[in-house]
């Protein structure tokens, strides 16, 4: 009885035979690491100089432009990587402290946003006026949000 081989199928989820495995490397943080001010940190990907580790030595220069919106975004950022960094080292108070304080400084800067062009979610109280979600300007229509 012949049997006829089959192609593999890297459909399924199977790595050929032979395939070579990856060797991943995180550096790992010291306590009390230096940091970016929060709108560079969004711009290189990192609140932290020392994970910083542009690709092919491509470092990211952009600059945000001066908006409610991206000094949110900035904010919300670094909020998430200082609560990423006291996962891994829960005793450094320093940055217990910036965190609280990114964290004061993110809910100010929402509350301001959300004042000046609306909801930045549905899941938002509706306002006086009523359910304002489906209003315009949308927040990614650049030139209807643009801050003079």
């Amino acid at each position: 009885m012949d049997r006829q081989i089959q192609e593999p199928s890297y459909r399924d989820g199977r790595l050929p035979a032979m395939a070579p495995l990856a060797n991943p490397y995180v550096p790992f943080q010291m306590e009390n690491p230096a940091r970016y001010e929060a709108k560079k940190g969004l711009v290189r990907g990192t609140l932290f100089p020392g994970l910083d580790l542009p690709f092919m030595g491509m470092v990211n220069q952009y600059e945000l432009p001066p908006t409610t919106l991206a000094e949110l975004q900035s904010l919300g950022f670094a909020v998430q990587e200082l609560a990423l960094y006291l996962d891994t080292h829960r005793e450094d108070q320093e940055a217990l402290a910036l965190y609280r304080e990114y964290q004061q400084m993110y809910d100010k800067c929402r509350q301001l946003y959300i004042q000046e062009h609306g909801p930045l979610t549905h899941g938002m109280p509706a306002t006086a006026e009523g359910y304002t979600w489906l209003d315009d300007p949308w927040p990614w229509e650049y030139c209807a949000n643009k801050e003079a």
